[in-house]
């Protein structure tokens, strides 16, 4: 009880909050989002694994307006001056996180693409082998051929 005291003291008033019509276009870019990456999915252009990712941002910037007041009270109690700072500087810590998990991907796929690589030369050089022992076949059977007439 005593934080929120605290916290109500250091609130601007009430003309410094998120006005109702930039909270609308908030939900509303959000809501576009939510659908759009919905479409997506539905079309199969976006697979399942990253389409979690950008679902929990459609929701969170359809719910961040309608919580907007809490996170103002959380910026005022970390001594963020200016609160939108707080919302940027979650969005790029998400985004650096996200780049750590594109950096992981892109780190599996190189290796897969490696061994797969490998692979597929020692098929190429096992198949190349085989034709010509299969050539060198037909050559003896062929020169066996011509001994007999």
């Amino acid at each position: 009880m005593r934080v929120i005291a605290l916290l109500g003291a250091t609130m601007p008033a009430a003309s410094d909050v998120m006005e109702y019509r930039a909270r609308v276009f908030a939900m509303l870019l959000g809501i576009a989002v939510l659908l759009f990456v919905l479409n997506l999915v539905r079309t199969k252009k976006l697979k399942e694994e990253f389409a979690l990712l950008w679902l929990v941002t459609a929701v969170v910037l359809v719910l961040t307006p309608l919580f907007i007041d809490y996170l103002d009270m959380i910026a005022y109690a970390l001594g963020i001056e200016y609160p939108p700072a707080l919302i940027f500087l979650l969005a790029i810590i998400s985004l650096l996180l996200v780049l750590f998990q594109f950096s992981m991907r892109i780190s599996r796929f190189s290796e897969q693409i490696k061994v797969l690589v490998q692979e597929l030369a020692l098929l190429r050089a096992q198949v190349e082998d085989l034709e010509r022992s299969i050539e060198g076949e037909g050559e003896s059977s062929a020169n066996d051929g011509n001994d007999q007439d």
